[in-house]
């Protein structure tokens, strides 16, 4: 005789396997993912922060003139920006007269940073270049710090090399601070006269 007890058990399994059949069906494949928010990350409109009003490059001087012919790297590292600021063209040349500038940081980010520096006597390269990378370790860590999701050590990583995404602050995903450089700096001018610095970072 079929008992209200088998009826039970079998509609419990049917719901287990199509809830766990619907999990892999919905399931993104990581790679995936991160290919994706490089895509939209690449086309990223900055219009609305105000005018462009021009663009401040980063290249370090090399002797690899294979990879790199006019002689000059077109970026420079933001997770040890020390080793290679002895190379940093024209570093010291004043790039912007501002006493103020705010800076906007969202790569790779969910959700975006900003922060203020001051100089009495504008900024130079070096000046800009410390300053992002001090931020940069700042907020990376106030992300692990509020994050239930944790970053997956490198050496723990066994499906995918790149930087799992947190669900801290920020929303970090697909890269760790040795991953970033900064090509260039994009400076606008907003409605009220504000100079905000939109970063250009590649991976």
């Amino acid at each position: 005789m079929f008992s209200n007890k088998n009826l039970l058990y079998i509609i419990s399994l049917f719901v287990f396997i199509n809830c766990h059949g619907q999990h892999a069906i919905n399931h993104k494949d990581p790679a995936e993912i991160i290919e994706q928010k490089e895509q939209l990350s690449l086309n990223k409109d900055y219009s609305t922060l105000g005018d462009l009003i021009y663009t401040i490059d980063f290249q370090v001087k090399t002797d690899n003139v294979n990879d790199y012919e006019d002689g000059f790297i077109p970026w420079i590292q933001l997770e040890k920006p020390e080793a290679d600021m002895a190379n940093l063209h024209n570093k010291d040349e004043i790039v912007l007269n501002n006493s103020s500038v705010e800076i906007l940081i969202d790569y790779p980010l969910n959700k975006e940073y900003k922060f203020t520096i001051t100089s009495e006597k504008g900024f130079t390269r070096e000046q800009l270049l410390h300053a992002i990378s001090k931020q940069y370790y700042i907020l990376y860590e106030e992300e692990e710090n509020s994050a239930s999701v944790k970053t997956v050590p490198l050496e723990k990583r066994t499906t995918m090399y790149n930087r799992n995404e947190t669900d801290g602050k920020y929303g970090i995903w697909g890269h760790d601070i040795a991953d970033l450089v900064l090509s260039s700096i994009l400076v606008y001018r907003s409605n009220n006269g504000k100079t905000i610095l939109a970063l250009q970072i590649e991976s």
